[in-house]
């Protein structure tokens, strides 16, 4: 329900560039503002959203019209984009001029998007979205690039951990507790017992994988860098630096690459680890492997157990930290493929603030999907498991507003509380409010982009050297213009820097 971004994580962080673009078209003046119902003929918003498996999504769709309408007079068409599909099928629809109205977006793939000319600026839309500037407060600002609001920011933990997540029921016959595992990025030798833990999964249970999904260290960087939005040029060891480096030639990059390259020969990862898209947790479900890697919040066993079906132990394997990335890594835009962009803000200020739509997204259909329970919280039905409803998501922090959403059985009383409160003891970087402007550098990180694209997951997952290809990799990146964006990220922080003073 309110698992980080990150990934996303975050998440998150999960899939790479998408087309999109900026748009300097004004509003409608016939288009009503507010969450008021206008009259005339309903339109009809195609949202882009991230769904969970087909099922019951026809009649969420229903359920949700009923809402807009009664509020808005508008309808909505659901479009399901699953995080696979989100980096496939979403660029060709709007390469083909398909009248999407909103999405969600994730930061480091917004230079496409504004490059590509698909996103509208929300600052010229103020009078339709004045419930999110209430929703957000100051978190408004992480949606700026330069002077463009290019989007809003989901309610999410601010915060940026990651951690392995591993079977409990393995784990305990194995002979472990929590208490055994103190991984730190401070002694590289820590994570061996990670990978000790792994051997004795290998031989105890051979049908099962050790490690599955597709995040790993590597890929999860925003856990560890602050690179204002990508990861090319970073303020390492946890953002408390102030000078731009390539991440690639660190030392912290090459072990990770040589822990994952240890656990691919090994084979305590699949074999297909590197090419397969799906995500850790329904690998997980389906009882394939026993540990995967996510970013977590506050109330992530509870969130595990209901996207896995699994109880999970936890071993953090990154210290808390709080950049600009973390409120705005994913975001909700109007694209300028809307037929009426006004009514689009209209739509997405009513989705803000609208506890009935985001339960809708998120859990299903109330009854069939899930109920409240005694405690108040929501449940599966009776008889229903993770693995037997035809709609359950579990990924609130991707939909407009999860501190809206009935929380999911298990969730402490006061679990939004922690939520809000979670980034209270991290480590804040030191460029933390400060927007990169990619503009100047677009060129140079669409080629840095695809220089990556060609070794990022080998590398990261161990399938190939890591030595050889680091070397390769860093010699094509900085033929693709690296060092211009470095010393581009490095102009504007140090003007920033100056003006903090």
């Amino acid at each position: 329900m309110i698992k980080r971004l990150l990934f996303v994580s975050i998440a998150f962080i999960l899939v790479l560039a998408v087309l999109a673009g900026c748009s300097g078209n004004k509003p409608n003046e016939n288009s009503s503002s507010g969450n008021k119902s206008s009259s005339g003929e309903p339109y009809t918003v195609n949202f882009a959203y991230h769904a969970p498996k087909e099922g019951n999504q026809q009649e969420v769709n229903k359920l949700i019209n009923e809402l807009t309408m009664k509020d808005l007079n508008m309808k909505v068409n659901l479009i399901p984009l699953s995080w696979d599909t989100y980096n496939s099928k979403l660029p060709m629809m709007l390469a083909s001029g398909e009248p999407i109205d909103i999405s969600f977006a994730f930061s480091f793939s917004m230079p496409n998007f504004l490059d590509g000319g698909y996103i509208v600026d929300a600052s010229k839309y103020e009078e339709y979205t004045k419930d999110i500037y209430g929703v957000l407060g100051d978190d408004v600002k992480a949606g700026y690039i330069g002077d463009m609001l290019v989007g809003f920011p989901m309610m999410n933990s601010r915060a940026t951990p990651s951690g392995i997540f591993v079977r409990k029921d393995i784990f305990e016959a194995l002979g472990y507790k929590e208490s055994d595992f103190n991984v730190t990025t401070d002694d590289y030798s820590s994570f061996d017992k990670i990978t000790e833990m792994f051997a004795k999964v290998k031989e105890k249970y051979p049908d099962i994988t050790p490690f599955d999904g597709f995040r790993t260290f590597g890929l999860n960087f925003i856990s560890y860098i602050d690179g204002l939005g990508d990861q090319f040029g970073v303020l390492d060891n946890y953002g408390q630096s102030t000078t731009f480096k390539n991440w690639y030639e660190s030392e912290q990059f090459l072990q990770f690459a040589k822990l994952n390259r240890k656990w691919f020969t090994e084979g305590y990862s699949s074999k297909d680890i590197a090419v397969d898209k799906e995500l850790g947790q329904a690998k997980m479900k389906a009882g394939k492997t026993f540990a995967i890697f996510a970013s977590y919040g506050p109330n992530v066993l509870t969130e595990m157990k209901s996207q896995t079906g699994y109880d999970v132990v936890m071993i953090p394997v990154s210290k808390k930290m709080k950049a600009t990335v973390a409120v705005s890594g994913a975001m909700n835009v109007v694209l300028s493929t809307s037929k009426d962009k006004a009514k689009a803000f209209q739509f997405l200020n009513w989705a803000y603030t609208n506890a009935e739509f985001n339960d809708l997204l998120n859990w299903g259909v109330p009854g069939k999907d899930w109920v409240v329970n005694e405690n108040g919280q929501a449940d599966y039905p009776p008889g229903q498991t993770a693995q037997t409803v035809n709609y359950h998501s579990d990924y609130g922090f991707i939909y407009p507003n999860q501190y809206l959403m009935t929380p999911w059985a298990g969730s402490p009383k006061d679990i939004w509380d922690r939520l809000k409160n979670f980034d209270q003891d991290a480590i804040i970087s030191k460029a933390f409010g400060l927007n990169f402007d990619s503009a100047p550098v677009s060129a140079e990180l669409s080629q840095l982009n695809s220089v990556l694209a060609k070794y990022e997951n080998a590398i990261n997952f161990g399938a190939v050297d890591p030595e050889e290809n680091i070397k390769k990799l860093n010699d094509e990146l900085y033929g693709a213009g690296l060092q211009k964006v470095i010393d581009e990220k490095q102009r504007q922080l140090d003007a920033w820097l100056a003006k903090q003073k």
